[in-house]
């Protein structure tokens, strides 16, 4: 028994000079690495197949481990193995990086973006770990930055790839641009640091980001428009009646024959006329026009969301004839486009802030102008008079601001006559005619957001509440074209509108 012992103290003492040789030989054949932060505790052994150096499957090791880490690039961790390794794989030495400074402790630094797997492997060829590494961007400066700005927001930030998606919910959609706006600047600095070559900050954000509670926007657009005409005319107006210009109707000089041609005593006349006829017209006239155009539309539309409204028509223009000959006849077909005439209006409101609004509009007035018209084919074409405005404004709740204006003056003065005698100094009036026109035109757009809640529908009134059409005895006996009946909440729906045209005001 003594001696039995004795063999099996020498053969510890052996197995341990050739563990210890062994593990200096690993330690001084690994290179020495970077500085570590914080020690990540090693995960709880999980059962594993690990992959022999001959490329076979080797049975589950309940040593190994598995880990999944996701790390910041230019970030280190220290990773404790289970056991001793001998050998560190890394798959993409471009994404990570791994230095052994002992048996048991793995440095792992993060390089650039992308994903890697780490294996550790001990020195009879065991798998002892199974590291799957996700480097990226270090999103909690990112994190921070956005609870600082928008504090009352709850934003979260994943990486998925070289992408950065931000979720959560924003107190409006001003906030989530703020959010968005605020994750492509980090990631334009973070990219420029480490000069990785990564993509434009625009394509990699994307925003997932909810509205809390989204607000609706009605605006009220109003296009007024005045024209005022003045035409004046005062003089004499001559018209020649023959091809002469002069201003009465001479006579004729006639010359007696006192022997004719035929021999008798006869009258023959020879007529040679000097001159013709003139008329002047006395012209006195003067003409006032006013015109009034006034249009209101409204348009109501989810915060960050656009919205359209039409009212008018289409004209029929004909475009281009095409023409045929058969038979020695010629048949042209005039082909026939239709032109939109009315009011457009096209907006995008956004909520910014606590009654703030930001509004993206474009209107187009467009109405039919007969006095510009030309004739296809004796078709009479009229010109159309278009008046588009596009702008983005802020404003409050409920403020108005006038967007657009146009003040016009025109004015045409022209003198007509007969030359030499219109420059007369007191006759002249009698030879000339004076000519005088005048127009002055005053644009205006206004605009007025407001932030719309609903009501219930008993509350929301309607152009035509209480109408109904008056009986035959009313319209005959009283002249009366509707019938009212009054309300509590409405006492002036007793009003009767009388008369066969008008329009109709509060």
């Amino acid at each position: 028994m003594p001696r039995q012992a004795h063999e099996r103290s020498g053969a510890d003492k052996t197995g341990k000079t050739i563990m210890g040789a062994l593990s200096r030989r690993i330690a001084s054949g690994l290179t020495a690495g970077a500085v570590a932060l914080t020690l990540a505790p090693a995960a709880a052994p999980t059962t594993a197949y690990a992959q022999r150096r001959g490329g076979g499957i080797e049975s589950p090791s309940a040593a190994m481990f598995a880990k999944r880490i996701t790390l910041g690039v230019g970030r280190t961790i220290i990773i404790d193995l289970p056991a001793d390794a001998a050998e560190i794989v890394v798959g993409d030495p471009k994404v990570a990086n791994a230095v052994v400074r002992s048996t048991r402790k793995l440095y792992v630094m993060g390089l650039g973006t992308g994903q890697t797997t780490i294996l550790a492997m001990s020195g009879d060829g065991r798998q002892i770990a199974n590291i799957e590494m996700n480097v990226g961007r270090d999103l909690d400066e990112l994190d921070k930055l956005l609870h600082t700005a928008l504090p009352r927001s709850r934003i979260v930030v994943k990486q998925v790839n070289d992408s950065i998606v931000l979720t959560g919910e924003a107190q409006s959609a001003g906030e989530a641009a703020t959010a968005v706006d605020v994750a492509k600047a980090f990631i334009a600095r973070v990219g420029a640091a480490a000069a990785t070559g990564a993509a434009s900050p625009d394509n990699t954000v994307v925003n997932a980001i909810s509205i809390r509670g989204q607000d609706q926007v009605m605006v009220k657009l109003t296009i007024a428009e005045v024209q005022r005409t003045a035409l004046k005319q005062l003089g004499v107006s001559t018209s020649p009646n023959g091809d002469t210009i002069l201003s009465a109707t001479w006579a004729r000089l006639t010359q007696h024959n006192a022997y004719g041609l035929n021999g008798s005593m006869s009258n023959s006349g020879l007529t040679v006329p000097l001159g013709s006829g003139l008329s002047a017209t006395m012209t006195a006239f003067e003409r006032w026009g006013v015109s009034r155009i006034l249009a209101e539309p409204t348009v109501t539309a989810v915060s960050g969301e656009s919205a359209k409204f039409t009212v008018g028509g289409e004209l029929p223009v004909p475009a281009n004839s095409a023409c045929s000959t058969s038979l020695g006849v010629t048949t042209c077909q005039n082909s026939v486009t239709f032109k939109p005439y009315g009011i457009t209006l096209n907006m995008t409101p956004v909520v910014v802030g606590e009654g703030r609004i930001l509004l993206r509009l474009a209107t187009e007035v467009t109405e039919v102008d007969t006095t510009q018209t030309m004739t296809i084919n004796s078709i009479s074409v009229p010109g159309f008079r278009t008046r588009k405005h596009e702008t983005s404004v802020e404003l409050p709740s409920g403020g108005s601001l006038a967007t657009a204006g146009l003040i016009t003056n025109n004015s045409r003065h022209s003198i007509t006559g007969l030359p030499g005698l219109l420059n007369l100094p007191i006759l002249g009036a009698l030879f000339r005619s004076r000519d005088y026109q005048r127009q002055e035109t005053e644009l205006m757009i206004i605009v007025t957001p407001y932030l719309a809640k609903s009501v219930a529908p008993n509350e929301v009134q309607r152009p035509d509440d209480g109408f109904t059409d008056a009986s035959d005895p009313q319209a005959w006996l009283l002249g009366r074209v509707n019938r009212l009946y009054s309300t509590k909440s409405n006492p002036r729906a007793a009003q009767n509108w009388k008369g066969r045209f008008g329009f109709i005001q509060d």
